[in-house]
């Protein structure tokens, strides 16, 4: 008899805490997934608009397509602690809001814009017009886990691979990231700047 008892018990225990577990995942992976499919569907529109925008001068695209990058922008989910992913090789300007020539515009060209990191420290914005480069050479220092302290100390010249002028430049600034994910970066700066490393 208590055999059967303690038998009776185990199924009814069994019965009622059984399909707790299963419930709980499945939520995990019900809001896990709403999560990122989310994402994934604003990413897309996001690399749409910048499409449609005509490339990474912001300042010269048509302000409801601006707008409309701004709102893919606040809607993605903001990265946590994003300034402890490492930067490292080059990455690439998508898009900028920026005015003169960080976003790569020098008069009527529009030259390519890399950043390139050198170290933990040391990064260079280079901007590529044909043989010339422009090179503003920078260090970065993280204040905290969003934001990043930048110090311009050097802007470069160079054609051709030659160097034809160095001198010192002066400022700082403090970028935020907002989102940064499989290499895309998205920063104020306090303008917004969409980056994406290159593989």
């Amino acid at each position: 008899m208590r055999s059967i008892a303690l038998l009776l018990v185990c199924v009814v225990l069994g019965v009622a805490f059984q399909p707790q577990f299963p419930n709980r995942i499945s939520r995990r992976i019900s809001r896990r997934s709403y999560t990122t499919a989310l994402k994934f569907s604003e990413l897309n529109e996001l690399r749409s608009l910048i499409d449609e925008a005509g490339g990474q001068v912001g300042i010269s695209a048509d302000p409801a397509v601006v707008t409309k990058i701004e709102r893919v922008v606040d809607a993605l989910p903001q990265t946590k602690n994003p300034t402890a992913i490492p930067l490292t090789g080059t990455h690439e300007l998508l898009f900028s809001m920026a005015k003169g020539g960080s976003n790569g515009k020098v008069g009527p060209f529009v030259g390519k814009v890399n950043q390139i990191f050198v170290d933990d420290t040391n990064f260079i914005n280079q901007v590529t017009l044909g043989p010339l480069k422009v090179e503003l050479l920078a260090t970065r220092e993280i204040l905290d886990d969003k934001r990043v302290r930048v110090t311009f100390k050097k802007t470069r010249f160079n054609l051709f691979g030659n160097t034809l002028k160095e001198t010192e430049t002066k400022g700082s600034g403090v970028w935020t990231i907002k989102f940064f994910e499989d290499g895309l970066r998205i920063m104020d700066t306090p303008s917004l700047f969409i980056i994406k490393a290159l593989k």
